[in-house]
């Protein structure tokens, strides 16, 4: 379950995202709510969320003040996604360079707000729960061991009906959905961290460095080392 924080400045903003989260339902708990950028920058700092909803216009602080300013006590990585009015779109481009995820323009557009969660979350929903609480389990738990039998017994299913579900709404293996999402990993790491190769590839749960080159170059068309120059 991720953590989110939702800061704006008007109530009916706040209700939205909330309504949202809970009609498409996401793994996502809105730990506080902030009306003020000052309080959004304290609620960042106390309650270390995964997600933060906020506004690009807010009192004593904006948007992308509170984003400037979290960054010198921010230890984990925060998701922004900017929340602002047509009128304000140039601030929310600058939010992206700040590092915002993405943006969603007032009034919330229930499918743009859908989309934007399947990418900051990480994958995308389908209309079967189930599943989609086992792809929240894998995307939770990628750095580990990960097998197909040992995933459907932990939800009480077959492997033969999990390894069907990943052919329907990915159109590949259980074991290549595993993969691709641990290299994406991988390319994170290796582009955004001092992390040696071997580091990295342990990261993402690959205890075997040879295979992690295969699986890697497989992926992307290139080594570890030469994605990292």
């Amino acid at each position: 379950m991720r953590r989110a924080i939702i800061a704006d400045d008007e109530e009916m903003a706040i209700d939205i995202v909330k309504y949202l989260i809970e009609r498409y339902e996401l793994p996502i708990e809105v730990v506080g709510q902030a009306a003020a950028g000052d309080e959004a920058l304290n609620l960042i700092k106390q309650l270390k969320p995964d997600i933060v909803f906020m506004d690009i216009r807010m009192p004593v602080l904006n948007g992308l003040e509170v984003m400037e300013k979290a960054v010198s006590f921010q230890d984990t990585a925060v998701d922004y996604i900017i929340i602002t009015a047509y009128s304000h779109f140039e601030y929310a481009q600058t939010s992206l360079r700040l590092g915002a995820k993405d943006i969603l323009l007032k009034p919330i557009e229930p499918e743009q707000f859908l989309e934007t969660m399947q990418r900051v979350l990480g994958y995308r929903y389908s209309d079967n729960q189930l599943f989609n609480s086992i792809l929240e389990y894998i995307n939770n738990s990628y750095k580990e061991e990960i097998e197909l039998k040992e995933c459907a017994e932990k939800f009480h299913t077959s492997a033969s009906y999990v390894a069907r579900m990943f052919k329907k709404y990915y159109s590949v293996s259980f074991i290549t959905y595993v993969n691709n999402l641990r290299i994406k990993k991988a390319q994170e790491l290796l582009k955004d961290t001092d992390l040696s190769i071997k580091e990295v590839a342990y990261e993402v749960g690959y205890n075997n460095l040879n295979y992690f080159y295969r699986v890697f170059k497989k992926n992307t068309g290139v080594t570890p080392n030469m994605f990292k120059k």
